[in-house]
């Protein structure tokens, strides 16, 4: 049984028909590819906010060709692990949908898998993989599941709302953050900058109890011009290129680039 809420009131959503209703008669329609727009008004700062639908695009032709396997592979190896009957698992910021289904195609076939983007693009993208995983079109600042209903929430390279993840998780559960460290993508930083910053993560650090928290670096060889383009246009960094060094891409072809994250495992 799925763990949706209402966004308005948090109470349970029960399909009937061709739309998911709660107990006040709050209706979402389904759309025809199955995914369900409970992103409310009051949620959006823009009529479409997330990710473009060239950016996803991007994403969706990269991340096929397996590069970022490696980090998916991490997140994955966890969770089996510590695997659980029944498990309901939430993939926060799922965009195009690439890691959500590989991570429900390699876990254990009862568990409930969510991936939750504010890109409707995204959404409807991600609902093209399959229809085994509830699709949602929400904002993390208000998540539609279920109070205290969740056993896993994954959350890479996003933004988080602390007190959701506190609403949402289970007693027992845990919080896979994935972030970025100051050597990732440092090779497309040092053509596209002046000068690298260095940044702290005090700020995307969680106010949670640390499970386990190592960082992860590996170089990874992309094999031609579109891939090499493809990650870079799926990142900040594409958009702020200067003018005057925007031939700099006319030159990418073959490109190694350095993947430097850092994986924590929180409990509430």
């Amino acid at each position: 049984m799925h763990k949706l809420a209402c966004p308005k009131c948090h109470s349970p959503l029960l399909k009937v028909g061709k739309t998911y209703q709660c107990q006040h008669n709050h209706c979402y329609d389904i759309a025809k590819s199955q995914y369900i727009n409970l992103l409310l008004n009051p949620d959006k700062a823009t009529n479409n906010p997330g990710d473009n639908k060239e950016s996803l695009l991007c994403r969706k032709a990269f991340l096929n060709q397996g590069y970022y396997d490696v980090i998916l592979n991490e997140v994955v190896k966890y969770i089996q692990n510590h695997d659980r009957k029944n498990m309901h698992i939430l993939d926060l910021g799922c965009g195009e949908g690439y890691y959500t289904y590989q991570m429900k195609q390699q876990l254990s076939a009862d568990a409930t898998a969510y991936g939750l983007d504010i890109s409707k693009e995204g959404i409807a993208l991600a609902s093209k993989y399959t229809k085994d995983i509830h699709w949602i079109v929400g904002n993390s600042k208000n998540i539609p599941i279920v109070d205290k209903s969740l056993d896993v929430i994954t959350a890479l390279f996003t933004v988080v709302n602390v007190d959701e993840l506190r609403r949402c998780l289970k007693d027992d559960g845990y919080i896979i953050h994935v972030t970025a460290n100051n050597k990732h993508l440092i090779e497309f930083k040092e053509l596209i900058y002046d000068e690298v910053k260095v940044k702290s993560d005090e700020f995307i650090r969680l106010p949670f109890r640390v499970i386990e928290s190592y960082d992860f670096i590996e170089k990874i060889h992309l094999r031609n011009k579109e891939d090499t383009l493809n990650l870079l246009k799926m990142t900040p960094h594409y958009y702020h290129i200067k003018k005057e060094k925007r031939p700099i891409l006319d030159t990418l072809n073959e490109f190694d680039v350095t993947i430097d994250i850092k994986i924590t495992v929180y409990a509430i």
